[in-house]
Parts: C-alpha cells; sequence; structure tokens
C-alpha cells in the first residue's frame, strides 16, 4: 500500500498520545494491509481509544458474533484505554456544552454529539497532550483543532478501484477554544 506523509512530523511526534476515531478503528479492523502499514507508521506513539469511540465501534454488532471479534480486536495490546470515570465524565460533559455552543455559534449545529464529546474529553486533558487521528474532514476542524499532518493511502475498493484515503492528525488548541468561548454572544 502506498502512503504519503511528511517523515519528519512523524518523528517529531514521535511518543506523543494519539487518539484514534471511529472510522480509523473500522478501516483497520476491516483491512489487514491497512492495519499494518497504519500502525508502523505509527509504531513510537501509544495509540489510544476513547471510550466514545470505543461505544461508536461496537455499537453496530448486534451480531454475537460480530461483537465479540470487534471486542476482541479493541483489546490487542496496541491499544490503550482511555481512563473514564465520574469526575472526568463530569468534565467533559460540562466541556461539551461550551463545545456545541462554539459549533452552533459557527453555523455547525449538527456535529454528531459522540463528535462533541470525543472532541471535549481532549479539551479537558490540559496535562497531558493528545493528538487526534480521523478520516472525519467535516466534524472535526480547525476550528479547534491544528493540523498537525495528513496521511494518505492509496486503496482498491471492493471493486477494484482506486482512490486515496486521507487522514488528518489534529491537535486540541486551548487558544482556539478560549477565542472562541470569549467570542459567543453574551
Amino acid at each position: 500500500m502506498n502512503t504519503h506523509f511528511d517523515p519528519t512530523i512523524i518523528e517529531s511526534i514521535k511518543g506523543k498520545y494519539i487518539i484514534l476515531d471511529n472510522n480509523v478503528l473500522s478501516d483497520s479492523a476491516s483491512s489487514p494491509e491497512f492495519y499494518q502499514t497504519l500502525y508502523k507508521i505509527l509504531e513510537n506513539n501509544p495509540l489510544f481509544i476513547d471510550p466514545i469511540v470505543k461505544l461508536e465501534f461496537l455499537r453496530g454488532a448486534y451480531i454475537e458474533k460480530t461483537y465479540k471479534e470487534k471486542t476482541a480486536f479493541l483489546n490487542i495490546e496496541i491499544f490503550t484505554h482511555m481512563v473514564d470515570h465520574n469526575d472526568i465524565y463530569k468534565k467533559v460533559y460540562d466541556s461539551a456544552f461550551n463545545i456545541a455552543r462554539i459549533y452552533s455559534h459557527h453555523k455547525r449545529p449538527n456535529v454528531p454529539l459522540g463528535d462533541i464529546f470525543i472532541t471535549a474529553r481532549q479539551q479537558i486533558h490540559t496535562q497531558q497532550e493528545y493528538l487526534f487521528l480521523t478520516e472525519d474532514l467535516l466534524d472535526f476542524t480547525t476550528l479547534l483543532f491544528d493540523r498537525m499532518l495528513i496521511l494518505s493511502f492509496e486503496r482498491k475498493d471492493k471493486d477494484n478501484n482506486e482512490h486515496i484515503q486521507h487522514l488528518q492528525l489534529l491537535k486540541f488548541n486551548q487558544k482556539k477554544f478560549k477565542d472562541c468561548l470569549d467570542s459567543l454572544p453574551q
């Protein structure tokens, strides 16, 4: 699988924590080639799964066998599940209200609730810098994030048609968040 990215950026983020979005997990679980290629690129980064992403990943698996396969995939040793407890949940919930207000003010009221909670968890983690890897260019924009890297993959679909898949690596920007929050109408 051919890939295109800036290796100097990959080197500069070595050791940084990366939260994976549902679309990245889904593609990884369904394509061994994609999985091997992506995780070779990110081999020097701890990879995290947000509880909301886990829910998104598992929610369509209503058949017991599929649910068990997806759960087993999430439990492979390269993934770390983010801690979730009441104190964190309260902070995420409080942050989510502000993020939803910001998106609405910027004419983005339809950002999915799960994406708001994923963003909120990144906003509350000011002690540890997390990066976020997603294919979603619509709901995770530079309004609240800085785009660190674009990873492009040359892939073939089930009909053997070629296409380019782009993933973006984002960093939540606390200053953008504060500026957006401060600019909300009183």
